[in-house]
């Protein structure tokens, strides 16, 4: 009688399935997080929110950084973008003649949401 034990816990087929379990976790965890959404702040400086400062969402290509949504800062500075649907994203934030540096934005997949970890300084 052919003992299964040994043919199931070889290295060749722990691997296969380790890759597998892998595989449909990433793919679960895309499935959840597919909406698109760019959310962030918007500061001074000296740390304060920066009401109604313009954001420009833009695409990054191999040759070009072409805009695709803007909007306004809110009250607390916060902003958001929805459906975004790339791959590279670049943030620009503007009030009265000041500008922040880009924002480049690294994505893992494609329209995938992101909060930025750190706020966007601007000295207007």
């Amino acid at each position: 009688m052919m003992q299964w034990r040994p043919i199931l816990l070889n290295r060749f087929v722990v691997t296969i399935a380790t890759v597998m379990i892998i595989a449909l976790l990433w793919n679960l965890y895309v499935s959840f997080n597919d909406g698109g959404s760019v959310r962030g702040q918007v500061i001074t400086s000296d740390g304060s929110p920066l009401v109604g400062a313009m954001v420009k969402l833009s695409r990054k290509t191999v040759t070009s950084v072409e805009m695709i949504s803007e909007t306004t800062s809110d009250a607390d500075g916060m902003f958001s973008f929805n459906k975004h649907g790339e791959y590279a994203l670049v943030i620009t934030v503007s009030v009265n003649d000041a500008t922040s540096d880009r924002t480049v934005v690294p994505l893992w997949f494609r329209n995938q949401d992101i909060v930025l970890e750190e706020s966007i300084i601007v000295n207007p």
